[in-house]
């Protein structure tokens, strides 16, 4: 019996355009097919200028072999590629791009046009290409090398178009496509311009230490220790990993890379935290794993994000080992380790701050005892806590007597919320640093901080932008008593994925009170336990962190004597 089909085959438009989708997912997938053709061109400058996040304009200007007439025209078709030429040469890939998809691809949702002349030829030539079909090819004058122009990126894919993010965002991610192929191939120069702005301007560099000191910058080199480890003619691993005394609280750098390319491989990042045996703190990190193509296998995924190692390698093993080997040669000892102090319950008597041994809080100016007295009146009846009845456990926690039980206080999250407050109210004064600090930030870094200091500037900060991406904070508000270098890197991480500016005004409050409150573990005296807990329940909601963590937990006597079965 005859009857229609529901199962149609898709017009050749529909199926490339699916198939492109694969391989461009956004301008920042674009740029890394077009470096690593530039590269595998044996590029040693490589020139990229974005507009718009790469929306409107990426061109990649490079001084590698070149492209004649025939040559440009074939490499808009798909599967066409001088890399590979049969089966065989799929078992040991020695280039970055190999599956021939990536200017068909490319040319496929953007107005493409191809510049290109080869060092033996006398004459140029330039291909404009639209949803890759060649449209005019003719002579140009142009120097050896190859320069490729996307514009209006997926503007026949309005579906695709309206969910790339904003040009804040797709910005940010180019400055990190481009550092992992500057990091990677340490001997090409690299420049980057975004919207007329220069990024990045690298020079060739001798060797990866040298060009990842060009991009992090001495402070980063000197947290680190340098690592080498040959196994054979098979693997070598080398760059470099925090000194053990260096870890951090947050992943600020941690990067992977097999031959020339950046991948993301979970267990490779728990082989290194397994030679660190930390569990709380992030090692930093920047390795280069170089396999033999044999023994690796990158036909995977179409924008080769995934990677399989040959299971006689046992990548994981030696990883580890070569980590940990590296640690053990070092000779840093592990000052911030230790084993955590036992619960212990402490009733504190008030005192006056001069004569406690522990460290001053300094969350404000201490209120009268009379004012304190009047607002603890103010709050409702169940947060009333009595001040005689107050203690500290385990330094991180404030436990207090109140008319029906008891309130257990997260002290950070309590003064998190203070000093948030204080900063959306602007109740605080500017304070100059007497010792300057000076971030040298790497060219991402550099472009947040750029973004975001004129929002710091109007919460107070006093702040040089200078050459070279180095910047200088020379004050910021008074609820800073100990400002580091470390908590301005790890402000701009924070906020380099926030996209909009009411959400970046937002995060940016949130964190520098993070950052600022007191944390876990800082001892108090029963002064500064007073004083916290009066300026928490003055805020106008005293009961949760800006993140929406509880600040305060009540427990009710009715609830404790049925703990103890005593209302039985």
């Amino acid at each position: 019996m005859e009857g229609t089909s529901r199962i149609k085959q898709l017009p050749e438009e529909v199926i490339s355009r699916i198939a492109a989708g694969e391989v461009v997912e956004n301008p920042a997938s674009v740029l890394r097919e077009l470096l690593e053709n530039s590269i595998d061109a044996g590029a040693t400058r490589i020139d990229i200028t974005v507009e718009e996040g790469g929306k409107k304009l990426i061109k990649v200007v490079d001084d590698g072999h070149g492209m004649n007439d025939r040559e440009i025209e074939l490499a808009v078709r798909r599967f066409t590629t001088s890399k590979i030429s049969s089966v065989d040469d799929l078992e040991s890939i020695g280039t970055l791009g190999f599956r021939g998809e990536a200017l068909y691809a490319i040319g496929s949702v953007s107005r493409l046009t191809i510049r290109s002349k080869r060092a033996d030829e006398d004459i140029g030539y330039e291909g404009y290409f639209e949803e890759a079909e060649l449209v005019e090819l003719k002579p140009a004058p142009i120097g050896a090398g190859t320069t490729v122009t996307v514009r209006d990126l997926f503007y026949n894919f309005p579906v695709r178009r309206k969910f790339l993010g904003s040009d804040y965002a797709e910005a940010r991610r180019i400055i990190e496509v481009v550092t992992d192929y500057a990091l990677a191939h340490p001997g090409i120069s690299f420049s980057l311009r975004i919207d007329g702005k220069d990024i990045m301007n690298l020079g060739p560099a001798s060797s990866p230490i040298e060009r990842i000191e060009q991009i992090y910058g001495q402070d980063f080199i000197e947290e680190t220790i340098t690592l080498t480890s040959k196994f054979g003619e098979k693997l070598t691993i080398h760059g470099v990993i925090s000194r053990p005394d260096r870890v951090k609280k947050s992943p600020l750098t941690q990067l992977l890379f097999v031959n020339g390319r950046r991948i993301r491989d979970n267990r490779l990042r728990a082989a290194i935290y397994g030679a660190y045996e930390q569990e709380k703190m992030h090692p930093q990190y920047i390795l280069f794993i170089e396999v033999d193509p044999r023994f690796v296998d990158f036909n995977i995924h179409p924008q080769k994000k995934e990677v399989k190692f040959h299971r006689t390698l046992r990548m994981y093993e030696k990883l580890m080992k070569s980590v940990r080997e590296t640690l053990n040669r070092s000779r840093t000892t592990y000052s911030h380790l230790g084993e955590m102090p036992t619960m212990r319950i402490v009733e504190t008597p008030i005192t006056h701050v001069g004569e406690t041994g522990g460290r001053q809080m300094e969350i404000g100016e201490m209120q009268p005892r009379l004012q304190a007295e009047e607002r603890r009146e103010e709050i409702r009846d169940e947060s009333t806590y009595i001040p005689e009845k107050i203690w500290q456990i385990h330094d991180s926690y404030i436990i207090a007597q109140v008319r029906s039980g008891f309130i257990i206080v997260d002290q950070h999250a309590a003064h998190e919320r203070i000093l948030y407050e204080k900063l959306r109210k602007r109740k605080y004064n500017t304070q100059n640093f007497l010792f300057p600090i000076v971030l040298n930030l790497t060219p991402k870094e550099f472009a947040v901080f750029q973004d975001i200091s004129g929002i710091l500037e109007g919460y107070g900060f006093r702040i040089k932008i200078l050459s070279g991406r180095t910047a200088v904070v020379e004050g910021a508000p008074d609820i800073f008593k100990n400002p580091t270098k470390e908590i301005f890197l790890e402000i701009i991480d924070e906020l380099q994925d926030v996209k909009s500016l009411p959400d970046r005004h937002l995060e940016l409050l949130k964190t520098l009170a993070c950052k600022a409150a007191i944390k876990a573990g800082d001892k108090l005296s029963g002064e500064e336990m007073n004083a916290l807990l009066d300026q928490l329940f003055s805020c106008e909601n005293p009961f949760f962190c800006p993140h929406g963590r509880p600040t305060v937990i009540k427990i009710s006597l009715e609830e404790l004597e049925r703990k103890f079965a005593r209302n039985l």
